[in-house]
């Protein structure tokens, strides 16, 4: 196989959770075939984090890889409304890379806390 760099990526997963500080969101960024395999980075708002999860790689189109990582992370309920977003670029594409964003829909669950206040007539 000639070599080819990634020309797509796709983020699946629920980016509509209840963010009450227990909730886990997963999503996973994958890449079309390419060769040689993509590395993948993820992006928060624009600035990089880091995925706990290592990158997988399966025999693609035409003898390329196809390259996925899994991310894993606790929203907050500040994070409503941010990106996630993924890049995929490898040593052909360097300065070039395919990328899938995804805008967080948080719902936030409150919790009610009432002042009893007794007064003894």
């Amino acid at each position: 196989m000639s070599l080819v760099s990634p020309r797509f990526t796709n983020i699946a997963g629920n980016t509509n959770v209840y963010s009450n500080g227990d909730n886990k969101m997963t999503l996973t960024c994958t890449t079309d075939s390419s060769n040689p395999a993509s590395s993948i980075t993820w992006y928060k708002n624009g600035k990089p984090i880091t995925s706990n999860t290592e990158t997988k790689e399966l025999v693609g189109e035409n003898g390329g890889l196809v390259t996925s990582q899994i991310l894993k992370f606790v929203p907050s309920r500040d994070m409503d409304g941010q990106t996630v977003e993924c890049k995929a670029f490898n040593e052909i594409s360097k300065s070039c890379w395919a990328s899938s964003l995804v805008i967080l829909d948080l719902r936030c669950e409150y919790i009610k806390k009432l002042k009893l206040v007794y007064q003894h007539a």
